[in-house]
């Protein structure tokens, strides 16, 4: 799945955003026992990512950052 948001946010405001979303979706999808590569490219530059391993989602799991 590839989602791309296109918003009038200043850079400023987009990276505090990416930040939110990231980890809400992060939230969200360690509910299910999938495996899961989150990244966000902000326009600044600025790269946040989390991922989930499949071993990691039959038990408890660890963020990578």
């Amino acid at each position: 799945m590839d989602i791309r948001l296109i918003s009038s946010l200043t850079d400023d405001d987009e990276d505090r955003f990416a930040s939110v979303l990231l980890n809400a979706m992060d939230d969200l999808l360690s509910q299910f026992s999938v495996a899961y590569h989150l990244r966000i490219n902000t326009t600044a530059g600025t790269v946040l990512q989390r991922t989930r391993a499949l071993a990691e989602a039959s038990g408890d799991a660890a963020d990578v950052v």
